[in-house]
């Protein structure tokens, strides 16, 4: 007896049954949307009204402003910025490998290590504009302020990556050094160093180039370099010279990348071609050829003359450093005790829109992030024309720090959430793109070119063949750039874009330093409790 035939329908609806719960999801999630849209009052009419406002502000900024005086500022400016990141940079490295070895619980006691990691929390909780501005109050305007905030970030983020390196290592080589007697800094220079050292550099190259990006950031405080004669341009509404900086930063920091990649590329050779010469002693196999030792020496080289050069002609003054500790202590002597009350008034309010920016700009940087990412993917678009101007929207996005981002959209939009959630947005893009791209480009080919082969449609294969693959890695970057966007929003309000930044910049302003205490205690406690709920989420739906 034969079955009784089906119909293409009831085939259809068993092989691609309706998702529910993902229906309710999204449902709930367009609720949530309107409902914070309304909250920070981002509105349409607003938003049109910006772009008008927009088209003016663009015409004032063009042509750039390449004057001869405007250049002598621009030069210094970017000089200066440029002595802070490498300084900040080679300090806070150094300082970052004996942390990272302390925080390392395969090779010290417990109580050393979980020490090690508080300070490295520490140094990570804070955005280092906050930092920079209280470095400015100890040891007053100017560079050095900068120098330190960069490099207590730089100690955070280097820190923590290097003790996850140290965990991941083999331990055969530490364990026969030990066994054969050797003292701990033996064991250290021996067996732990040469294991990590290539990542090590990776680490450094990568925040040197992060540092070039934030040390245009600390200037807005005033803690030094072409951020302080970029606000004070935005205040004389010289928006041609504006440009003119914006675009030196941009090309700064592609240059950065361009030397992060190359000193990656030469030091970070883990498995070199080698060579092997003959001697009177035989056929010896040489590790490094010669252009590989001369490439390595020639990286060391100008990385000393660089450092020697910055640390010689950037302009510190030592008499602020002499009574530092008791302006440092001073500081937050006026912290204590907290004025609660300053809670209920001005930063519970101002902690939820700080929450809700962060959230909506990171929604609206994965909507404009993956088209971008698209065009980057080499699977997805082959054209290299394509190729090269998502690449060229990933750097120049992300090359503008959140800051400088939020200083043009409120000039565009006016002051409030509306300028903070673009600039979010906006300096997202680079970095959500970029891991999506590559994610993309990891796809396995296996499942696309059935797809293909069936004669899919060109959107079939994007949600049947690439999402499922790519999904983990969407869900994993979207996750981490919200935790950073938390962090970012939290300080935009120091140039109007709404915030916690707003009730921070009210208190310094007026000299209420138990409010400042308040501010920076939720900020604290904001940025330890996303961070709990970002590994949760990672660890059950990842």
């Amino acid at each position: 007896m034969s079955a009784p035939p089906l119909d293409s329908g009831s085939l259809r609806a068993r092989a691609f049954p309706p998702n529910w719960p993902l229906r309710i999801g999204a449902a709930l999630f367009l609720v949530y949307v309107a409902y914070a849209a309304q909250i920070l009052d981002i509105r349409w009419e607003r938003f049109v009204l910006g772009l008008d406002n927009g088209a003016r502000f663009l015409g004032r900024m063009f042509p750039p402003n390449t004057a001869a005086d405007k250049m002598q500022l621009l030069w210094s400016g970017m000089l200066e910025s440029l002595q802070i990141a490498i300084i900040a940079t080679a300090a806070g490295v150094l300082l970052a490998l004996p942390l990272g070895l302390f925080a390392a619980r395969n090779l010290m006691p417990l109580p050393v290590t979980v020490a090690a990691r508080g300070v490295i929390a520490l140094c990570r909780t804070f955005h280092p504009v906050i930092v920079a501005i209280l470095f400015v109050k100890a040891v007053g305007f100017g560079a050095l302020a900068g120098v330190m905030a960069l490099v207590v970030a730089t100690l955070g983020f280097i820190a923590k990556l290097i003790a996850e390196a140290i965990e991941e290592m083999s331990m055969k080589p530490i364990e026969a050094l030990r066994a054969a007697g050797a003292p701990f800094l033996s064991v250290v220079t021996m067996g732990v160093v040469p294991q990590v050292l290539p990542r090590f550099i990776g680490f450094a190259a990568y925040q040197l180039d992060s540092n070039l990006r934030n040390s245009a950031l600390v200037g807005l405080v005033g803690g030094g370099g072409i951020g302080a004669t970029l606000f004070t341009a935005f205040q004389r509404f010289d928006y041609d010279f504006v440009l003119t900086i914006i675009i030196a930063i941009i090309v700064t920091v592609m240059a950065g990348e361009v030397l992060s990649a190359f000193m990656r590329r030469i030091y970070q050779d883990e498995a070199p071609s080698g060579l092997v010469v003959e001697s009177p002693k035989g056929r010896l196999w040489r590790r490094f050829t010669p252009v590989e030792r001369g490439l390595r020496l020639a990286f060391w080289g100008l990385a000393g003359l660089a450092l020697g050069w910055s640390v010689q002609t950037i302009e510190v003054i030592p008499e602020f450093l002499y009574d530092a500790p008791q302006q440092t202590a001073d500081l937050f002597g006026r912290m204590w005790p907290i004025d609660w009350r300053y809670f209920g008034t001005t930063v519970g309010t101002a902690l939820v829109e700080t929450l809700h920016t962060a959230t909506l700009g990171t929604i609206l940087a994965i909507l404009l992030a993956t088209p971008v990412a698209l065009m980057c993917a080499r699977n997805v678009a082959p054209s290299p024309w394509v190729n090269a101007l998502g690449r060229f929207i990933l750097v120049a996005t992300r090359s503008v720090h959140t800051l400088v981002w939020a200083l043009l959209f409120v000039a565009v939009f006016g002051p409030g959430a509306l300028a903070g959630v673009m600039a979010i947005a906006i300096h997202s893009i680079g970095f959500t793109g970029k891991f999506l791209s590559e994610a993309i480009e990891e796809a396995k080919a296996g499942p696309i070119e059935a797809l293909r082969a069936a004669g899919a449609s060109r959107r079939a294969i994007l949600l049947k063949g690439f999402w499922p693959q790519v999904k983990p890695a969407f869900l994993a970057v979207s996750l981490f750039r919200w935790d950073i966007n938390v962090r970012e929003s939290a300080v935009l309000g120091l140039v109007g874009a709404g915030g916690l930044g707003v009730a921070l910049q009210a208190s310094m302003d007026n000299l209420y330093w138990d409010q400042v205490g308040l501010v920076l205690l939720v900020i604290f406690a904001v940025v330890v409790v996303t961070e709990i709920v970002t590994a949760t989420i990672r660890s059950r739906v990842i």
